[in-house]
This record gives C-alpha cells, sequence and structure tokens, in this order.
C-alpha cells in the first residue's frame, strides 16, 4: 500500500486537514469496515462466532509483537488504554522493588500518575532550554535509591523523539527498569522493545496506529512477572480459566456445608492482565490497521513523517515561529507558542479546516502517514489568513 492508497481510503480528509494523530486518528475504511462487520455479526449472530475470534485475539497479539520487536507474542497483553498498561507497571515496578524512578517532567500523565499513586517517588528531568532531554542529564537525576527509568519515546507536547536505545544502555549499566510509553511512537516511528531495552512498554490504538479507541496494550519483558501477585484478577486470570472454578485451586477447607476458601492459583505472564471478558471490537480494529501498518513498512513511514516536519518547520520559522523541540530530535509532531490563547489559535485554525491541538503551551501540529505536502501547505497558509504570530517568549 502506498501513502496515497491509504489517504484515498479515509474519508475524513476530503473535509478536514488532519493534523491530530497526536491526538486521535480518522478511521481508514478498512478499519471501519472490518468493525462494522464484526457490530454486524454480534447483531445477527450473537457471540457464535467466539471461537474464531479467540483465534484473532491472537493473530493480534502476535501483530503487535512484531509492530513492538518484541521476543515473542506471550510478553503482549491487551489492556484498555496506556494509562491502564502503566498502571500495571506500576505495580510490576513496585513487587520488583522499585521505590524510586527517574522521568520526564513533560511526561503525559499516563506515565507519572500511575506511579505516583503506587506510591513510587518520581525525580523529573526538566528539558533543556531547546526543548531537549539528553541521555546524560536522565544519567545525572539517578541517585542510589532510584530502581527504575520511565519516559515516552516521542514526548506528547513538543516531538521530541528520545534516544530509548541509549536510555536502555544506561539502565542496564545501572541494572535499572525500564518502563517506556509508546503511545506518541507506536505507528508513527519504529518501536523496538528489545533494541531498547525496555521491560516494559504500553500504548493505544487511537493515535498514531488508525484504529479506534479501547486498544491498548502492554509489553511485559519474558520472566518479569514470574513469582509476582497479578496486579489485578478475574475470572479469566487462572491457568485453567475455563475450568470456571471459583477458587482457582487455592486453599481452604471445609466447615460443614460452608467452603473456608484462602489465595488462589493464577497463571504467571501477561496475559494475566487480561482478567476478564474482552472488548472484542477494539481489538478487531486493532487487526485491520495492524495489517495496514505492515503494507506501509513503519520506515517509510517515519521517512515519510520526517519528510513533512522538516516542511513544516522550515515554513513555521520562516514565519517566525520557534519549534519547542530540536528539528533533528523530533517526530511527528510540532509545537509552537502563539500570540494569544492557544485554544482559540486552534479553533480558528478549524474553522479554516485545519485540525490541531493545544499542547505544550503552544499549538500541537502533528503530521502522519495520511498527510501529504499539500495538507502542510493548507496549514501554513491558514496561519498566514489568520494572522497567526509567534508568542513572545517563543
Amino acid at each position: 500500500m502506498t501513502f496515497a492508497e491509504l489517504r484515498a481510503r479515509m474519508p475524513a480528509l476530503d473535509k478536514v486537514t488532519w493534523l491530530n494523530a497526536a491526538a486521535s486518528s480518522p478511521l481508514p475504511r478498512p478499519v471501519a469496515d472490518a468493525l462494522r462487520a464484526h457490530v454486524e455479526e454480534c447483531e445477527t449472530r450473537g457471540d457464535a462466532g467466539i471461537t474464531r475470534w479467540l483465534a484473532q485475539k491472537e493473530e493480534v497479539r502476535a501483530g503487535l509483537a512484531r509492530l513492538l520487536g518484541a521476543a515473542s507474542a506471550a510478553e503482549v497483553a491487551f489492556v484498555p488504554s496506556t494509562s491502564f498498561g502503566f498502571m500495571a507497571a506500576a505495580r510490576i515496578l513496585r513487587a520488583r522493588g522499585v521505590r524510586e524512578v527517574v522521568t520526564l517532567a513533560s511526561e503525559f500523565p499516563s506515565t507519572t500518575l500511575p506511579l505516583l499513586h503506587e506510591g513510587l517517588r518520581l525525580r523529573a528531568v526538566r528539558p533543556r532550554p531547546d526543548g531537549s532531554f539528553p541521555v546524560e542529564d536522565v544519567e545525572a537525576a539517578l541517585t542510589k535509591e532510584t530502581g527504575a527509568v520511565a519516559l515516552s519515546q516521542v514526548q506528547y507536547a513538543s516531538g521530541f523523539h528520545a534516544d530509548v536505545v541509549a536510555v536502555g544502555r544506561l539502565c542496564r549499566e545501572r541494572g535499572l527498569l525500564f518502563a517506556l510509553n509508546a503511545c506518541q511512537a507506536v505507528g508513527q516511528v519504529p518501536v523496538d522493545v528489545q533494541a531498547a531495552g525496555a521491560h516494559l512498554c504500553a500504548g493505544t490504538s487511537h493515535k498514531w496506529m488508525m484504529a479506534g479507541f479501547g486498544g491498548g496494550f502492554l509489553c511485559v519483558r519474558q520472566g518479569l512477572m514470574d513469582g509476582l501477585p497479578a496486579p489485578w484478577a478475574g475470572w479469566l486470570s487462572p491457568e485453567r480459566a475455563w475450568d470456571m472454578d471459583p477458587f482457582a485451586g487455592g486453599g481452604g477447607q471445609d466447615e460443614g456445608n460452608v467452603r473456608l476458601a484462602l489465595g488462589a492459583h493464577f497463571r504467571q505472564g501477561p496475559s494475566v492482565l487480561e482478567a476478564g471478558s474482552h472488548a472484542w471490537t477494539p481489538l478487531v480494529g486493532l487487526g485491520a490497521a495492524l495489517a495496514l501498518l505492515e503494507e506501509l513498512g513503519m520506515p517509510a513511514v517515519a521517512a515519510h513523517n520526517r519528510m513533512l516536519q522538516d516542511q513544516l518547520r522550515a515554513g513555521l520559522r520562516q514565519r517566525g515561529f520557534r519549534p519547542n523541540a530540536p528539528d533533528a530530535q523530533a517526530a511527528g509532531i510540532c509545537v509552537v507558542k502563539v500570540e494569544g490563547a492557544a485554544d482559540e489559535a486552534v479553533r480558528a485554525l478549524f474553522k479554516e479546516g485545519v485540525s490541531t491541538t493545544p499542547r505544550g503551551g503552544g499549538i500541537r501540529i502533528s503530521t502522519h502517514a495520511y498527510n501529504t505536502p499539500d495538507d502542510v501547505d493548507r496549514c501554513l497558509h491558514a496561519v498566514d489568513r489568520l494572522g497567526l504570530r509567534p508568542g513572545r517568549d517563543a
């Protein structure tokens, strides 16, 4: 599939210049068709196809493992969102003895709040004046109490693309665990958890993956959960879930007609997180979107994005705007401050047919595989028509 063929399969782009993949992406028609077919099946046949759905779930799991560079499909678990993934990651880190985590000061809350909720202490590295987070600054923030590093591969409020391979190397040298938020990376740039040395990696489906909402994942390095209690549990958590044993082989004793139960035996590994009945529709969307991404190829998507960002950033700089992360270290996100309120500028751009988002104190403009150089030009021309000016501190 070419980028032009992908764009032709996205009806929303006939009506709006969508430069907002960092928030969410419109559905490509093949994804929407797969979702409609599943809903229609549920309407006409109920769950009669559940055996096939179960097999399809494992196919999607394998596809995600390939996209993430995981060692095996068994390392991938489905969760509702990145936040849920990091909630599990936080509990795994704490169970592994981590009490202090180094992170970045501009992280999206899905990285930091689950860690704080779990009682972990965070040391947040501030960006340099150019918006970068060099690995040496992460290293300088480590203390003898630090047990892990947690950060996003791509920063949501600037597009800064962290050198996760270097961060992973630092973690190996210091004996630290590494939790990676791939929410703004997966689907737009290559993600390779093995190359990065990431022990945990969470993300979601509705942004760069173009799969709709509700298809989150958590990738957990093999063996990391061995011997740990399940972060949560439900009827699908036991090894033999379909036996539907209400006590999952746990201990206890009988007292007349009363059963005293204590404890239960749950399976090991990431799939234990899939504790209850699944929301099947997001899995269907993920499967269809993964097929599109595999056809496009992630290196090609990243190169396409790089070309569009070069064009966008050059045009903005010509107009006096200054992106809040270095051009050479940014992925498919550009954030610039504007004179006045950013949300008002975003609303004005939308009236001009250009979809963006207020983030990072400015306008966030994101480019993806379905965008073209003409989209970038339309955005820049809209900026000119509206008379938008750089913020004073830009």
